[in-house]
């Protein structure tokens, strides 16, 4: 049966991720362990995480047996929160090291996220029209203007430009950088508490309204850890380097621990338990709660395992050149490739997935340039 075979798919990761990575010796650390290139091959990899993640809770929420890819259906957050770690790290340490950086900033940093999106957004449309979906009155022209996302899983570009245009002017007009730190954490929070009480979509088709649902805030608040991090960087890195093993060790652990209490929160309680007149509030807090400090926990962990080992190869690095297209067309193929054997269907959207976006990101390109001239 095709569950006997999924060990291949973390074989894969795991070559993937450790594929000419460079261990340093004692008292040697990784200088450049996040800049940008490594950072956006560490993406690529999360990325491709992702897509496993969608897949096994396709299986999952389909009544199969998903055998060990089980412990997929709930790490996905785990991959999301490193791309809300680095976008945050990224923002404050591009402020903090180029020169009148938010002077130009709508015009660098918004076309690259804008443009894939609706480029995205319209190939999903498109294909699903022609694997023949049905669209309601109404629907075609709320899909193609994002107001309602067909592709729910597009929900992180919506979030990351009201996040940017949040940093944006947080920075631009409160002159005392630790106070705008601690102002924009502020805005990061009611964002999520705002997204947390306005529950699940359940008026919509493709319960695509925003901010509904918990895919929506459960990580969001890592793009603040990520600002934080950059900020107090040196600090940080004195005593991580100087308590490295121990650091380390703690958060493994921590790590584990609250993994084991996120699954036990989210089968308990977690971000469904509502029905009519009870929205659930106490519950989803709660869960939120739990699962958040695993995500930290975990981020963290991994990014100080990267002062040690340099992750980095030509596939992670073509990955993350494609990492957004990646996250924005694979579910296109999750939901319309007609094939049954789940081994040959996850290795298929896997395929389908990375030669499209190669294609999107490709043409994306070309229209970013036109912006940017």
């Amino acid at each position: 049966m095709a569950k006997e075979y999924f060990f291949v798919f973390y074989s894969v990761l795991a070559v993937l991720l450790l594929m000419k990575a460079q261990m340093k010796g004692k008292n040697y650390w990784n200088e450049d362990g996040w800049s940008l290139p490594v950072s956006k091959g560490i993406l690529g990899f999360a990325a491709v995480g992702i897509m496993l993640h969608h897949m096994s809770q396709t299986i999952y929420f389909a009544g199969e047996d998903t055998g060990i890819l089980l412990f997929m259906v709930d790490i996905g957050v785990c991959f999301v929160g490193l791309f809300f770690f680095f976008s945050g790290y990224g923002l404050y340490t591009s402020l903090r090291e180029k020169k009148d950086y938010l002077k130009g900033f709508f015009k660098k940093r918004m076309p690259a996220i804008v443009v894939p999106f609706f480029v995205c957004n319209f190939v999903f449309i498109a294909g699903s029209a022609l694997a023949g979906y049905q669209f309601q009155d109404g629907e075609v022209i709320a899909y193609l203007t994002g107001w309602t996302l067909m592709n729910s899983q597009m929900w992180y570009i919506v979030e990351i430009f009201f996040l940017y245009i949040l940093f944006y002017f947080v920075f631009r007009f409160v002159k005392n950088d630790t106070v705008a730190c601690f102002v924009y954490g502020i805005g990061v929070i009611l964002m999520i508490v705002g997204s947390l009480l306005l529950g699940h979509d359940n008026t919509t088709a493709s319960g695509g309204a925003w901010f509904h649902g918990e895919w929506w805030y459960n990580a969001t608040l890592l793009i603040w850890v990520g600002i934080l991090f950059a900020k107090y960087e040196k600090p940080i890195l004195a005593f991580c380097r100087k308590h490295y093993g121990l650091v380390v060790a703690t958060l493994a652990v921590l790590t584990c621990i609250l993994y084991s209490e996120t699954m036990y929160m989210i089968q308990t309680k977690g971000y469904w338990y509502e029905w009519e007149g009870y929205p659930g509030y106490a519950e989803k807090f709660q869960t939120l709660a739990v699962q958040l400090s695993f995500i930290i926990c975990f981020v963290i962990f991994f990014v100080l395992v990267m002062q040690k080992i340099k992750f980095g190869n030509k596939v992670m690095s073509f990955l993350g050149e494609i990492s957004l297209e990646l996250y924005l067309i694979h579910n296109l193929f999750i939901l319309y490739l007609p094939i049954k054997n789940r081994f040959f269907f996850i290795i298929a959207v896997y395929a389908a997935g990375i030669v499209l976006a190669t294609i999107l990101h490709a043409i994306d390109k070309k229209i970013i340039g036109l912006f940017h001239k």
